[in-house]
């Protein structure tokens, strides 16, 4: 066998190699949901489209990727669809519900077992953006967020702590579990769901949801309040 076949066989193993490599550190670990746009709305048909983001762990953006779209309807018909999306470039969806005639869809992108916050585009033309992934877009801007950090997710409120280096440390979420009883079903009063660090979690008579952040030095509290889910409706008190 000659030596130009060795050469080029080891070349060959470099470039797999390399390639791997490359794959590895692109691999999709956020996703954000940035845009979308309406099509048309007919009774139970809806189209339009969505743009998305993918990011890999160090923060840099994927050009292309696959991924599942997956849309849950005003009526509660829920669908999902594989796809390939390009980074901040507009995607076309078409749901088609099983009955009824709807008024919005929710659309999230997931892949690589991550999932994006939700877009919701509605029969009125009208496109809501819910708890950016992949952007530091934090529930509680300005309100207890020296203490610790609220992220709005599909299905839970992720709570970070801040470390003196000014990184954020993952302390745990507020599962939809806690959330689930009182959508749509306000308790009697005031009820007190669950602690993670300092932030306490409350479901209240109003249907809303609130979160309150002690200040483990000094004797005050910052309060966020919002509806769920989506997150939305978010403000402080």
């Amino acid at each position: 066998m000659s030596k130009k076949f060795f050469v080029v066989a080891a070349l060959m193993m470099s470039l797999l190699a390399a390639s791997a490599i490359t794959y590895a550190a692109g691999a999709v670990a956020s996703l954000s949901m940035t845009g979308g746009s309406l099509i048309q709305c007919v009774d139970n048909v809806i189209e339009g489209t969505v743009s998305v983001a993918a990011y890999d762990s160090a923060g840099a953006k994927i050009t292309s990727f696959s991924g599942v779209q997956s849309f849950i309807s005003s009526d509660g018909s829920t669908d999902s669809k594989l796809g390939t999306f390009i980074s901040d470039s507009s995607a076309r969806f078409y749901m088609g519900t099983g009955a009824g005639t709807i008024s919005y869809v929710d659309i999230t992108v997931s892949a690589n077992g991550v999932t994006s916050n939700t877009i919701r585009i509605g029969c009125d033309g009208s496109v809501s953006v819910y708890g950016v992934n992949g952007e530091d877009d934090r529930m509680n801007y300005a309100n207890g967020d020296l203490i610790n950090v609220l992220y709005a997710s599909t299905d839970s409120v992720k709570v970070y702590s801040v470390a003196t280096d000014s990184t954020g440390v993952y302390e745990g979420r507020f599962a939809y579990a806690l959330f689930e009883p009182y959508l749509n079903n306000a308790p009697a009063v005031n009820t007190f769901l669950g602690k993670i660090d300092q932030s306490s979690l409350y479901a209240l008579t109003s249907g809303e949801f609130q979160i309150v952040i002690a200040d483990p030095v000094e004797s005050k509290s910052y309060t966020t309040i919002f509806s769920a889910f989506p997150i939305s409706g978010v403000y402080f008190r």
